[in-house]
């Protein structure tokens, strides 16, 4: 059975949430179910009729981000058999902003913001050391990479080449995908609005 990871750039993935509920007001004021994320890309991307599934799933958050807790439920522990194979790794650290910088922020159009509001260190290399460990361990087989930084591309590249198929998943299309870092994966899946919908715990108004 191959080894399959998915891998959740926590920058990207607060910033893709901002952007869906900027753009449709249904997801205004409700935070995103990670494990039922997971689920979607296992069943829909992975598993699809091949009876192979996902090895481990892991969000990379900074130290000290504010916004995860905003923007994402995060489940508990403490509950026996609700979360399986799936880590939530602060690592890094957050940057210290300030209140003009905030609003500055606020006023950049949600195309830009993305790449202005990257307060954060160590969060990107932890996600490089950890594919490439796995890959040249010959431990993964295939990544689901969640993230729209073309500062992956390289390693997007350098994955291929030790033989790891790469698979960009983004949350939804509420912004154009970086074509640089699409042209550098394998193949690219977005969530369909159903799921997207359930994810945000939204299923109950369809």
């Amino acid at each position: 059975m191959p080894n399959i990871y998915m891998f959740f750039d926590g920058s990207s993935l607060i910033t893709q949430i901002r952007q869906l509920q900027g753009k449709d007001g249904r997801f205004k004021g409700h935070k995103l179910q990670p494990l039922d994320l997971v689920t979607y890309f296992d069943e829909a991307v992975i598993t699809d009729g091949l009876g192979t599934a996902y090895k481990r799933a892991v969000f990379y958050f900074a130290k000290g981000d504010s916004q995860v807790e905003q923007f994402l439920d995060l489940p508990s522990r403490k509950t026996p058999g609700l979360v399986r194979d799936v880590e939530f790794r602060f690592c890094g650290r957050k940057i210290a902003g300030s209140a003009p910088s905030e609003e500055w922020l606020e006023t950049v159009p949600d195309e830009f913001r993305e790449r202005c509001q990257r307060s954060e260190k160590g969060v990107d290399i932890e996600i490089c050391c950890d594919a490439l460990h796995l890959a040249s361990a010959k431990l993964m087989d295939r990544l689901l990479l969640l993230t729209n930084d073309s500062d992956f591309v390289p390693l997007c590249r350098m994955l291929k080449q030790l033989g790891v198929n790469v698979s960009l998943i983004r949350l939804s299309e509420a912004r154009p995908v970086n074509g640089e870092l699409a042209e550098a994966c394998d193949t690219y899946d977005v969530v369909d609005e159903r799921h997207l919908l359930t994810a945000f715990g939204l299923s109950a108004v369809l």
